[in-house]
């Protein structure tokens, strides 16, 4: 077709001569015309192989002309198995021998996967300082005000720990209670307000008696066996120690006078094995020991020194008296109302017990218990008396070792008492905890002190909750199934003021602690031991029916009002506990079960005649209200 020929012309019918010939040169390639010395790099998607690009001249034509019929090897047409033979064209893939044109070099393998690199080029950021525009979040006003806030703070909690150790803010009526609550009361306004002052004081105010409505200013009250000096001088700081008694070291124990060699003999357990033996150990080294023991700072020596006391039955007898008792505690630091006799109002001064210090308490503890075997009963009475008012500080239960040693003092005094002597050990030793502490709080803690671990704990437990619910010593002198009885404490609870319930005027933590302690006076009640069936049995299951009436009463008089008032519902729930209690456990039979309208058996015997009768009215036919006509 001509360059610049009609667009007609090209749908004109082509002859078959001229058809045959484009065919045949479309078989037979002419000589192209050579190309430019460079050529430029061939795309990655030609369909064509580069190849047929780098040969210089074509192959050259045949001399024979086929048959424009002739049948063509591994063609489309043909079923033969030579499709994959390349015969037909010899040379098409074939490099040529002298090319002048340079050879491209083998393209790189290149992951379809991979980011291209223009890509990663636009990523890249250039850093220039004009770009980097520092933002603020505060101004300086705000960063002042927020500085001031925190110093405020800072302040008021320096000022309260400074109080603290000085008493305890739960002191009623001294200037240290005062200016604790004060101190309190800036450090609650400091909360309360906004940094920026965006508060009025009126406000401040009324948030500040909202608080106080709630218990978030109140605490349980504390009292604390230590006055934290740790047993040393307070003007000094320095603890002096008793020197060891060599001129004693004589004999057998004559191996003990060398002190380059003593430490290393006890930790071999020599002096251990010498007096299982002979039993002659030298009081002045007993008594060195009993003192040196708590002041040791390595573990092994202490566990042979404890090891060494409790194989000294007659040196425990005869030393370990009530003032060797008392100075062992009064070594550790105990304040002087802790181990005094006699009546002493409890106060709550003091401190808690440090951290260094409680290792030693650990000691005392473990040498009570490894010679309470071999103790007079003076002085396992006076060591129970110390060991209830222990009970009290807290420091027997945040510290799971010592409490551990604490039960085990308990436990090992109170088997070492004779039957004989029990009445009279468990008598004083409420006395001691009686004229201490007057706070039913702190009665709770020295009752709740003591384990369950053996009868004569429960039963001297259950004659201390005797003691401070009936508020009458003699209770302790005698046991308790002959001095309790379900009647008495009906009474009880009709007569004492600390149980009546009254929204205002109620402390709910002292009649928790009442509510606990008069659950365990109960205990199981003292059934009688006749017939089930027995009149007395039935009178009795009638009295717990009466109690358990009675304190039903006083739960159900407990309000709650959410978490802020928690002693109400912790009240409220042990109450109901022990009401629970009653009914299932002290009554000798489960209380008869209530029908849909909330009767039991007994009252519903008695409403039965007048349900009987409203039933007949019910079903009986009425009569007509005119006489019937013949």
């Amino acid at each position: 077709m001509a360059k610049n020929g009609s667009i007609t012309s090209f749908f004109k019918p082509v002859s078959q001569s001229t058809q045959s010939s484009q065919t045949g040169r479309a078989r037979a390639a002419p000589s192209p015309t050579p190309p430019p010395p460079s050529l430029p790099p061939l795309p990655s998607s030609s369909p064509l192989p580069p190849a047929l690009f780098l040969s210089s001249s074509p192959p050259a034509p045949t001399s024979t002309v086929r048959d424009r019929n002739a049948v063509i090897k591994g063609s489309d047409d043909e079923d033969g198995d030579d499709f994959s033979s390349d015969d037909e064209f010899p040379d098409l893939f074939l490099k040529p021998a002298d090319s002048t044109l340079p050879v491209q070099p083998a393209r790189e393998k290149t992951n379809i996967y991979a980011t291209p690199k223009a890509k990663r080029r636009v990523l890249e950021f250039h850093s220039s300082p004009l770009t980097n525009n520092a933002k603020h979040k505060y101004d300086m006003k705000a960063l002042l005000l927020d500085a001031a806030a925190d110093n405020a703070i800072e302040a008021s909690e320096q000022r309260t720990a400074a109080l603290l150790a000085q008493g305890s803010p739960t002191t009623r009526g001294g200037g240290v209670a005062s200016g604790a609550q004060a101190s309190l009361d800036d450090t609650l306004l400091s909360i309360l307000s906004d940094a920026e002052g965006s508060q009025d004081e009126g406000n401040r105010e009324k948030l500040l008696r909202a608080v106080k409505r709630t218990e978030a200013t109140v605490g349980r009250k504390e009292w604390y066996f230590f006055d934290g000096q740790d047993g040393l001088p307070s003007n000094t700081g320095i603890e002096v120690r008793l020197a060891f008694p060599k001129a004693q070291a004589t004999g057998a124990w004559a191996f003990l006078a060398d002190e380059r060699h003593r430490a290393e003999a006890f930790e071999d357990g020599l002096p251990y094995h010498v007096q299982c033996r002979m039993q002659d150990l030298p009081d002045e080294i007993f008594q060195w020991i009993v003192d040196e023991a708590p002041r040791e700072k390595s573990k092994h020596l202490r566990d042979e020194y404890v090891r060494l006391l409790s194989v000294c039955p007659d040196q425990i007898g005869r030393l370990m008296d009530q003032d060797l008792v008392v100075k062992l505690f009064r070594n550790l630091g105990a304040s002087e109302q802790a181990v005094a006799t006699g009546s002493h109002p409890s106060s709550e001064r003091g401190a808690p017990y440090s951290e260094q210090g409680r290792t030693r308490l650990e000691i005392v503890l473990r040498i009570l218990t490894e010679t309470a075997h071999a103790l007079k009963i003076g002085p396992l009475t006076r060591t129970m008396a110390i060991l209830l008012r222990l009970g009290i500080d807290n420091v027997v239960r945040d510290d799971q070792a010592i409490a551990a040693e604490f039960q085990n003092a308990l436990l090992q005094v109170a088997l070492a008492v004779p039957w004989r002597s029990w009445n009279n050990f468990c008598g004083h030793a409420g006395d001691s905890v009686y004229s201490l502490a007057q706070d039913a709080t702190l009665r709770w803690k020295a009752v709740s002190s003591i384990p369950l671990l053996h009868p004569k704990l429960v039963d001297l437990r259950r004659r201390l909750a005797l003691i401070f619910v009936f508020d009458d010593v003699r209770r302790g002198f005698s046991p308790p199934q002959d001095t309790f009885s379900i009647r008495s404490v009906i009474d009880r609870l009709d007569q004492a003021d600390e149980f009546i319930v009254d929204r205002s005027n109620t402390d709910y933590f002292e009649l928790l602690a009442l509510g606990e302690m008069l659950s365990v006076a109960v205990g199981d009640g003292s059934p009688p031991a006749d017939d089930t069936s027995s009149e007395a049995t039935k009178h009795y299951n009638a009295e717990v029916d009466e109690l358990a009436h009675r304190v039903k009463f006083m739960w159900s008089n407990i309000h709650e009002q959410g978490a802020a008032y928690m002693s109400r519902l912790e009240a409220r729930v042990q109450l109901r506990d022990f009401e629970r209690k009653l009914q299932h456990v002290v009554r000798t039979r489960p209380p008869p079960k209530e029908d849909i309208f909330g009767l039991n058996a007994v009252e519903e015997e008695a409403e039965r005649p007048k349900q009987q009768q409203f039933m007949q009215r019910f079903l009986s036919k009425p009569e007509p209200p005119y006489p019937k006509t013949p």
